[in-house]
Parts: structure tokens; sequence; C-alpha cells
């Protein structure tokens, strides 16, 4: 994984080409510094830096001036920062969780939003560029509680869906990885016309039966997060033996192929054939109580599927 993203060097005089273009760039007249691979400061260097595709732009500064620097082996007298003993570098290694996420919601909503400007400035601006993510409740309500890229770069136990654009500016789902999915049990039967899943707690008590027509479009482990996810709720089983939160969506937004309706004590998620899974209808019938928070638990194991 690219970490020391050193700055572009300068073309020759006979251009890219070999052809003799000569080009006149105001990059030559602003610092042009080394980043760290590991501070994005948007979207798309976030995903470059989650997946290992870093390159040069879109990042903070290396902080590497600031640190005591080592001199190379084999070039005497050319100092070097090594990026191992830089405390970015050993936090990101650490796999920290996430700061700052509210309560024990599975599923937020991150919002973009810009830093404030500094009256007087232009392009000097230190904000110029920068911005935060807002985190936000599934139904839109803000928290009140923000996380900066670098936090969600290096965040191990999250994933995320792809940025989307609607009223309120750019946004993108954070669903929460539950530790609780590697004690959870899924047993799956397949018969001719469909597929059934039961899901069951660590301790054995059964927490939802699914029912997959077509194929099914998600894979094991996403199921055994939506068994530690439903564990994770309090209450007893509703004594009218249904469990269909009210509020369920029909869509969750920025999110395709997926749609989403209750009927009765179910809920029907249908996903249409997508480039990682073919269309399916998978109908849910969870055993636990009836709460708001059984619909947050089948809209994270949907930004789950859906997730890079």
């Amino acid at each position: 994984m690219p970490v020391y993203l050193d700055n572009p060097h300068d073309c020759g005089p006979r251009g890219p080409d070999g052809q003799g273009w000569n080009r006149l760039s105001l990059n030559a007249h602003f610092d042009t510094p080394t980043h760290c691979g590991l501070r994005p400061i948007r979207f798309a260097s976030l995903f470059e830096a989650r997946t290992g595709r870093q390159r040069w732009g879109g990042y903070e500064r290396c902080i590497g001036n600031q640190l005591p620097s080592q001199p190379v082996a084999d070039e005497p007298g050319a100092p070097v920062v090594r990026c191992a003993s830089c405390p970015v570098y050993q936090n990101a290694h650490a796999h920290p969780p996430l700061p700052n996420w509210p309560g024990q919601h599975p599923l937020l909503l991150g919002r973009v939003r810009d830093w404030p400007r500094t009256p007087g400035m232009w392009i000097a601006d230190a904000a110029a560029g920068r911005s935060s993510v807002h985190l936000h409740t599934w139904q839109g309500q803000d928290t009140g509680a923000a996380v900066d890229w670098p936090d969600l770069a290096v965040a191990a136990d999250i994933r995320m869906t792809w940025q989307f654009h609607d009223q309120d500016g750019d946004a993108f789902w954070i669903v929460r990885l539950n530790a609780g999915a590697e004690q959870a049990v899924v047993h799956t039967k397949k018969y001719p016309d469909h597929t059934r899943h039961v899901l069951y707690a660590a301790g054995g008590r059964r927490l939802a039966g699914i029912k997959c027509h077509g194929a099914c479009a998600h894979g094991d482990w996403h199921l055994r997060h939506l068994a530690a996810d439903l564990a994770d709720l309090d209450g007893a089983p509703p004594t009218d033996g249904h469990a269909t939160a009210p509020d369920l969506p029909e869509r969750l937004p920025g999110v395709q192929f997926f749609s989403m309706a209750p009927a009765g004590g179910t809920a029907t998620i249908t996903h249409a054939a997508s480039r990682d899974f073919g269309a399916s209808t998978m109908t849910v019938t969870a055993e636990v109580a009836t709460t708001p928070g059984v619909t947050a638990v089948l809209l994270a194991h949907i930004a789950r599927v859906t997730a890079w």
C-alpha cells in the first residue's frame, strides 16, 4: 500500500511527448509537498486509501519533516523519514474503531460538510477544499458527531457505500461491522424453488427466518452480521408473533438495486440483478420484539451488501 506519496516531478523541456512541448504551470509558484496516503481529504481519495490505490493529490501533507530523520544506508548524508516510526502509520496499523460513533446504531449516514472559509483568504486559505463528515441517523437526524476523512480511512470496524448527491449535498452510508458476527450461527437449506436461512444467536436463540427466491443476494458473512445485529436488540419476542417495524422505507437513498416492503409479520427485500448478485426476493421474518431497531438492522444489512 503506498503511504509516502512524493510530489510530481517536473517534465523535461521537450515535454511529456518528446516533441518539444513546453507548458506553463501555475504549480511552479506553489508548494507541492509530499503527501501521506493515510490522510485523505475527500471521498475519492478515501476509496484509494482503503483499497491501496493512493496517488499524489487528494491527501494531507506528510508530517515527516516534523519527525526525527534517519540517514539512508546507501546514501550517506541523505536523511529520510521512516514511515514505520510515524504516529499516523502506527495508528493505522493498530486498526482503531471509528471515533465518535453515537450509541448503538448499526447504520449511519455520513454527510460531507465543507470547512468554513477564512474571511479575506482565497486559494491560500487552509480550509479550501477541506471537509468533514457529519454523522446522521438513517432517518436523517444529526447526531452532533463528526469524523475526519483519515478516521474513515483507517477504521477497521466499518464499511461504506458509494457517495451520492441529494438536495442536502454529498453523502454516503457507513455501516458498522458487528463483533458478535463470528459467534452467530446461520443454517441454510436449499429447496427446489427457494433457499431457506435460519439465524441464531450465539446461545442458540432463534432470531429470524429468511426465504430467498431466486439467487441469494448476499454472502454468508452478511447473514452472520444480520444475526448479530438482531441479537443486540433488547426485548422479548412480541406476543402476536409479528416483528415488522412500521417505518420500513421503500428504498435506502443512494443505494441501487434494492427495494423493501413490509407485509404482515415479514419484510420483503427485492434485489434487481446487479454485477455482484442475481435477481432475488428475500422475505425476512424476525423473531425479536417489534421496534424501530429492526428496521435499522435490515437497512444495515442492505448497506453491507452494497458496500465496497
